[in-house]
């Protein structure tokens, strides 16, 4: 690729894990806080694009005393731009995809978990020894989806499984982050959902947007978005849907990606 003039870029999506935080780490690299700086000080709004629900933001202290002029929380389903509590875009799961599905869940050895805006709980204590979910998640009995609003499920399936679920649970698709677990969203969600809404919101379009992730997850936002760049780190099916692939996320490859666009000097 040919090195670009500068574009109009107007917006920049961040994912979290793997991109803005390198998995394990306790803080943002300084290069990549100070690159956000500076995309606001040129007047570009800063967004977080993550497959974590808003109750988790808050807590998560690598993203504190970092301004995001708003939020794409729940792979696209729940957007906001400062205040949780006050969403300009909610889009949950279909019912009738938790009344298929529950029965048909009680009958397998399946741990999933159920993600709410506030609160997150799962239907088996296998899902607390996979990595991804903490122990203090509460199990629960799954009909409580059946009363509340969910907008993402956490399934801890192998690939062989997805048919299986996803035939229980109408009106919904997988978006895998590796071999044993998937995110389960509405049919017509995904990032580039909320990141269509948060751009028709400040009336920009998807040409004045670039993205940047590192999961499978994020592959749809980096073909959605006008500049769609990939963390070095990333696996090669990511690397080959983007327009760019950077360094990786432990090597400042934002700020590099970032300086290769001319959005920044």
């Amino acid at each position: 690729m040919a090195t670009p003039t500068r574009p109009d870029i107007r917006a920049a999506f961040f994912d979290i894990d793997g991109t803005l935080l390198p998995f394990g780490a306790q803080q943002i690299p300084a290069d990549t806080r100070a690159a956000l700086a500076a995309l606001r000080r040129q007047g570009v709004g800063v967004y977080i694009a993550t497959g974590r629900p808003p109750v988790h933001l808050p807590a998560l202290k690598p993203l504190q005393g970092v301004e995001f002029d708003g939020f794409v929380t729940m792979n696209g389903q729940y957007c906001y731009d400062r205040n949780p509590a006050e969403p300009f875009y909610r889009r949950p799961l279909p019912p009738d995809a938790m009344q298929t599905l529950i029965p048909w869940l009680a009958g397998t050895p399946l741990a999933v978990a159920f993600v709410e805006t506030d609160f997150v709980y799962v239907n088996d204590p296998a899902a607390l020894d996979t990595g991804f979910c903490g122990p203090e998640l509460p199990v629960l009995d799954p009909a409580r989806a059946l009363t509340r609003e969910t907008y993402q499920l956490s399934a801890f399936i192998p690939p062989e499984w997805e048919a299986e679920f996803l035939a229980h649970c109408p009106g919904c698709k997988a978006v895998r982050w590796n071999r044993d677990f998937a995110d389960i969203l509405p049919a017509d969600g995904g990032k580039p959902a909320g990141l269509a809404r948060t751009l028709a919101r400040r009336a920009l379009q998807a040409g004045q947007a670039i993205a940047f992730g590192d999961g499978d997850n994020d592959i749809s936002m980096l073909q959605y978005a006008g500049i769609g760049v990939a963390m070095g780190n990333a696996d090669a099916k990511v690397r080959a849907a983007a327009d760019y692939v950077t360094a990786a996320d432990t090597e400042g490859g934002i700020a590099a990606a970032l300086r290769y666009f001319h959005i920044l000097p």
